[in-house]
């Protein structure tokens, strides 16, 4: 199957070699606008040159003679750094959950690349894998890539900084898609993973870096190359792209309808609900319209499993970023709406908090939390110490998780066996939380849910076992 597909894709760069699209990034799958699973939709995406082309997608059940899904994509021309490039867009509506299907990329009613993918699940199992702070262009990247691919993840989820160091068009298609759409899985090179596999992900400081369009033109490209679902509310507080004003105007309508949107939203997997947000410092986490949004979100879900996504973790032992803790503002609230687990990036290593609850500090009037100017967020904490994740698997709190080491540099490496290293001062704002911290290896974190049963490793490029914990509801 995945010859196949190399030989599909190399054959769009000689069918006319004078004027034949050069594959800027091969065809690759979104989520596309579908949360709840009472609808289910993909979305193929692929980029070229400026010759355009007349493609179409087909999709079929796999394995079955059936009437084919067929999708003509949309074409947005994008002119960056004085290049202009097309991105083809083809949303795959009225797929069936539970189900697997073959898609064809065509371009003049010829096949150019083509591969399998599965919908998303209504049964109370899922598989995904999570990492964060990857699109660094490292052969750790490339080794994380190839070893996710083994695991065969249902979806991976990616926490933050997705590519480094400014999230502009131009570092996607050198430092993240030749991962993750690699023609043929190797350890050294990547692997076929969103060809056949949705990424939902989530902006990072990295992503976000680049908002200013007058010194980086192709810049916020997450909003170019991401379709996620568009189920949340559009904050007061919001990344924000400065420069000219055409410039503006041309971003903001080659990315309607997602952005800003898609900076938060949620989706269901089998009996998973994840709720991902934009925790960037320009961001309100407690926003009223984000609140009532998450109120209704998650406390109406009636998933067995509650998880919630952000890059900057609130509950952090490293020395890196440990400052940044103003996410924290949110926990008496996931608390109260019954959250099991939060994943976080940010940080290039992977920690495991014990499972925690947390109140804030209030300031003198006792109506408002104190942050100080340096983002700390002071308050007490309650820890569920007996909590072990093997004999004893019912928590009392959240557990907190940091999967950072995706691929970028690694933080900290002497702190993992150093659990000194990992105290803070005053007790108000540290306790000792952190039950584990690996800090001198790339790795990813693979979730598994069965009924009210989640297993939880953590798992290094040689696919290895760094950790595992079981929850139990």
């Amino acid at each position: 199957m995945i010859s196949r597909v190399t030989i599909l894709i190399q054959l769009l760069a000689c069918t006319v070699p004078a004027f034949a699209q050069q594959l800027l990034v091969p065809p690759y799958l979104q989520p596309g606008n579908a949360s709840s699973l009472t609808k289910e939709q993909k979305v193929i995406i692929w980029q070229t040159d400026s010759i355009p082309g007349n493609f179409s997608v087909e999709c079929t059940v796999y394995g079955q003679s059936s009437k084919p899904i067929k999708a003509k994509p949309s074409i947005t021309k994008l002119t960056l750094l004085n290049k202009t490039t097309l991105l083809y867009r083809a949303t795959l509506t009225g797929l069936k959950t539970d189900q697997t299907y073959r898609y064809k990329v065509l371009l003049n009613g010829k096949p150019v690349a083509e591969n399998i993918f599965e919908t998303r699940t209504k049964k109370p199992a899922t598989r995904f894998a999570v990492f964060g702070d990857c699109g660094a262009g490292t052969p750790e990247q490339a080794e994380l890539a190839f070893q996710v691919y083994q695991q065969k993840p249902q979806f991976v989820l990616v926490t933050g900084d997705i590519v480094y160091n400014n999230g502009r068009e131009l570092e996607y298609r050198n430092r993240f898609f030749p991962y993750y759409t690699a023609p043929e899985p190797a350890p050294g090179k990547g692997a076929p993973l969103m060809n056949s596999v949705p990424f939902y992900m989530l902006p990072g400081n990295h992503d976000t870096y680049s908002a200013n369009l007058g010194k980086y033109p192709d810049g916020l490209a997450y909003f170019y190359y991401t379709d996620l679902p568009r189920n949340a509310p559009v904050t007061e507080l919001t990344v924000t792209p400065t420069g000219d004003a055409q410039r503006i105007n041309s971003f903001k309508k080659n990315t309607a309808p997602r952005f800003p949107g898609t900076a938060n939203y949620s989706f269901d997997h089998g009996n998973v609900h994840i709720t991902c947000l934009d925790a960037n410092d320009y961001v309100n986490p407690l926003d009223p319209l984000l609140v009532e949004w998450l109120r209704n979100d998650i406390g109406t879900s009636k998933a067995d499993w509650k998880i919630v996504a952000y890059h900057h973790p609130g509950f952090n032992s490293s020395k890196a970023h440990y400052n940044q803790q103003w996410m924290r503002l949110l926990s008496p609230l996931l608390e109260e709406l019954g959250v099991n687990l939060v994943l976080t990036g940010h940080v290039h290593n992977y920690q495991r908090s014990v499972p925690l609850k947390f109140a804030p500090k209030k300031d003198e009037t006792g109506t408002r939390y104190v942050v100080s100017n340096e983002g700390r967020v002071d308050g007490v904490f309650t820890l569920d110490t007996a909590f072990d994740g093997v004999t004893r698997t019912k928590p009392d709190g959240i557990i907190y998780i940091v999967t950072g080491a995706g691929g970028a540099s690694l933080y900290d490496k002497e702190f993992g066996s150093n659990p000194e290293l990992w105290k803070h001062d005053p007790p108000e704002n540290w306790v000792p939380f952190t039950v584990k911290m690996i800090t001198d290896k790339h790795s990813f974190t693979l979730i598994e849910t069965n009924g009210k049963l989640l297993t939880l490793k953590q798992l290094d490029a040689a696919g290895n076992l760094l950790d595992e914990i079981k929850i139990t509801r």
